[in-house]
């Protein structure tokens, strides 16, 4: 692509840092298809948007691209972000979405008019309560109403539909007839309602480029490049696009994820499928083994927890420590301790530490309501990722709250910069139809709005009232395709009304970015990416991590999450566990810790 002189000194400018790591630097270098299995805290990011504006720079010409493709949105927009601090600036010709974007985008909508699909003329997305009730309403059909519909079936359910994606299969039809059955009743019904959902996206996009080389073709024309971010969370659909892709065709790959931080399972992610391409044909394997995040005991002690070799370094001196915790009275006795004696202890031992560098970490939003009720009584402001937050984060709450942080401060300080702040809202109207004369328009709406909202004593209900008039409201149309992002906006909006945000002020909300102030509340699940000073994880019995009585794999998925919950650490880990707990119908299960912290123990009291 064509770029200014200025990008190009961005992104080398920031190469020169490679020099001292020789796998990064291997990965900058190659030419051809490329996977890198990248540790925890072993910079995947940095690399990745690196070599992705080097590729963009100096290996494609205009009209061609690169597409990116992110497990979520909010990877999506981290990855926008730090491209674009390296000069690259999304455009027509670089695609940075999830895989279900790229699908809908590049392969449905153009084609499916030329290609056999049984999909509607009409592409409209499912809501969560459509496909809640379609699903149920089949499930009726096909199971039978005599059997419970539970959260174990609609699991069953989506993992079989993107396991077994080839429909003529002998696995499709007979592994389980009863789920197939279901699944095609199902898609008949969305069908008929004229809708399609996010698994319709990516299966029916995997189907049209296997039967039609001509789309495989067309892609490859446009996008000669295919770049992956944790690849390890797609599953097999993506997997088999970019086999077809990148493996059979010439497109050129990078991949980059991490089979141990394989959480996913239920969404039908296989960490096996990572590996395996790793070992293709033509394919240049790297794996980072330094990691800048965590020291040394962290790193030593969260390998131990794999019950497999990893040749993961620190590149930090400093020893770190792993603490141990039995709290005899239960849960809530351990979210108790949390509060009164941790918390306490980390902030009087380093007086430069500070609430948002502790991270307190969980198995589910049950565990989140207990803790959120201790640490408010505490008096500790908090942030609370789970699914029973007040929202959820996405493309557009996570554009407000910065549009909040701005009013509240951010434009004395450059922090966020008002160009970032506008560049999200341009792209919000990338594939609209929208002229150049109204946009202009409604920016110049928005920075008024924001430029005499800079109060950080306003009230939240009433900035967002305010705020919706004047701008989202008319956003909200351009995300019809993601009905969801709209869900979770209203979420915030009902919340602020009457809701746990009922007496935030804008400055409050302006602090669920990157806040020092706040406590961060995630679970174990949600808090994958992300990396805290002080990580303290609670609840850790036998039958809640790992579950009891299930299979091998579902044991091995919850040694990941564990893994996972240890590596956010940077300087100290604290665990607390009762060895009891009582479950959802309220019976004592006395299982003892779990397993896992068992065997950490251990480790740590025989090795460090």
């Amino acid at each position: 692509m064509s770029s200014l002189e200025f990008d190009k000194a961005l992104y080398r400018e920031a190469s020169q840092d490679l020099s001292d790591n020789e796998e990064q630097l291997k990965v900058y270098d190659s030419t051809g298809n490329c996977v890198v299995l990248a540790g925890p805290g072993s910079g995947k990011s940095k690399i990745l948007t690196l070599k992705l504006a080097r590729i963009l720079n100096e290996d494609i010409e205009e009209p061609q691209g690169v597409a990116c493709l992110t497990y979520n949105k909010e990877c999506a927009r981290e990855l926008k972000e730090k491209l674009y601090n390296l000069g690259i600036i999304e455009s027509s010709t670089i695609f940075i979405d999830t895989v279900h974007s790229f699908c809908l985008n590049h392969v449905i909508k153009p084609y499916r008019h030329l290609a056999n699909t049984n999909l509607p003329k009409e592409i409209k997305v499912a809501t969560s309560k459509q496909i809640r009730e379609t699903m149920r309403q089949t499930f009726d059909l096909t199971i039978g109403k005599n059997e419970r519909y539970t959260s174990s079936w609609s699991t069953a359910f989506n993992v079989y539909r993107r396991t077994f994606i080839e429909r003529k299969s002998f696995e499709w039809k007979t592994n389980d007839r009863d789920i197939a059955e279901w699944i095609l009743n199902y898609e008949s019904s969305l069908r008929h309602q004229g809708l399609i959902d996010y698994d319709d996206m990516v299966l029916n996009g995997l189907w049209m480029i296997e039967e039609n080389q001509w789309i495989q073709e067309l892609l490859k024309a446009k996008f000669p490049v295919i770049a992956i971010d944790e690849y390890q969370d797609l599953g097999a659909t993506l997997d088999r696009i970019i086999r077809i892709l990148c493996i059979k065709n010439t497109t050129r790959l990078l991949a980059v994820g991490d089979p141990d931080q394989s959480i996913y399972g239920f969404t039908g992610a296989q960490p096996s499928l990572l590996n395996d391409l790793a070992q293709q044909p033509g394919v240049l394997k790297i794996r980072l083994k330094k990691n800048y995040r965590s020291k040394r005991n962290i790193v030593k002690a969260s390998i131990a927890t794999l019950l497999e070799e990893r040749d993961f370094i620190s590149s930090r001196t400093e020893e770190g420590s792993i603490k141990f915790y039995g709290i005899r009275d239960g849960i809530d006795a351990q979210c108790d301790y949390i509060c009164k004696e941790i918390i306490p202890e980390i902030l009087t031992s380093d007086p430069s530490s500070m609430l948002g560098d502790i991270g307190i970490l969980y198995i589910d939003k049950n565990d989140g309501d207990r803790i959120a009720e201790k640490v408010a009584k505490e008096g500790f402001q908090y942030i609370r990722v789970d699914g029973n937050a007040p929202y959820n984060k996405n493309l557009l709450t996570l554009w407000i709250e910065k549009c909040a942080m701005w009013c509240s401060g951010g434009w004395l300080k450059g922090s966020p910069k008002y160009s970032d702040i506008e560049r999200t809202f341009n792209s919000f109207f990338l594939d609209s139809n929208i002229s150049e004369v109204k946009l202009e328009s409604k920016k110049l709406t928005l920075f008024n709005f924001l430029f005499r909202s800079r109060d950080i004593e306003l009230k939240l209900s009433d900035w967002l009232d305010e705020f919706h008039n004047n701008i989202v409201s008319e956003l909200l149309v351009l995300f019809t395709e993601e009905p969801d992002i709209v869900k979770e906006y209203n979420k915030l909006i009902k919340s602020a009304e009457k809701g746990q945000l009922k007496d935030f002020k804008v400055s409050s909300l302006s602090r669920q970015i990157g806040s020092k102030s706040h406590l961060n509340l995630y679970t174990l699940h949600s808090s994958k990416g992300l990396e805290f000073k002080y990580v303290i994880m609670f609840g850790l019995e036998q039958g809640r991590i790992p579950w009891l009585n299930v299979s091998e794999d579902k044991i091995n998925e919850s040694r990941r999450l564990f893994y996972v919950g240890l590596t956010r650490a940077k300087d100290e880990i604290h665990l607390l566990c009762s060895g009891w707990y009582y479950d959802y119908y309220d019976k004592r299960q006395n299982n003892g810790p779990s397993n896992f912290v068992l065997e950490l123990k251990e480790f740590v009291d025989n090795n460090l």
